[in-house]
């Protein structure tokens, strides 16, 4: 049985989280009945923007630009990783890893609004000597990702673009 001071506390939490301007990530509704997703074959973000529209929507891919609404073509993706942090004898202690994205949305029929945009996401990742393969599967891990939190922004900003 939940105490008058227990409901009391979560009360004054939900009311504390609300006040502060909290606001759940939210989704995104594509605003067009077709899409054509314009990348290379071993692109990762274009996988990921394929898999996302398909779980979402049913029949809204389409395999010809000709007959798509809307156009998302994934122009250059990469991915790089730099020294973060040195410890006091010289060794790697941490790398920052660096995912860049550029990509155009664009209809074939109105082309003169097309939006070309970019953004980089930073991840940054412990490094050991005594775990390589570890330390290198958990690299691949976080670059994945990032080609996944890449397609989201992608979606999200499609939903809010009119072509």
């Amino acid at each position: 049985m939940i105490t008058i001071k227990t409901k009391l506390l979560l009360l004054v939490v939900a009311l504390a989280v609300t006040s502060c301007g909290f606001k759940l990530k939210g989704g995104y509704e594509i605003p067009y009945q077709t899409v054509y997703i314009q990348a290379d074959v071993d692109s990762r973000v274009g996988r990921a923007l394929k898999k996302k529209i398909e779980r979402k929507y049913k029949n809204m891919l389409v395999d010809a630009a000709s007959s798509a609404e809307v156009v998302v073509s994934v122009l250059a993706e990469n991915s790089t990783r730099s020294i973060s942090v040195l410890s006091n004898s010289g060794t790697i202690d941490e790398y920052e890893l660096l995912y860049s994205i550029q990509f155009r949305i664009y209809s074939l029929k109105n082309a003169t609004n097309a939006v070309d945009s970019q953004f980089s996401l930073r991840r940054k990742i412990t490094y050991s000597d005594q775990n390589i393969s570890a330390k290198s599967s958990e690299e691949e891990s976080l670059i994945n990702d990032m080609a996944i939190d890449a397609a989201t922004r992608i979606l999200v900003r499609l939903s809010k673009e009119r072509i």
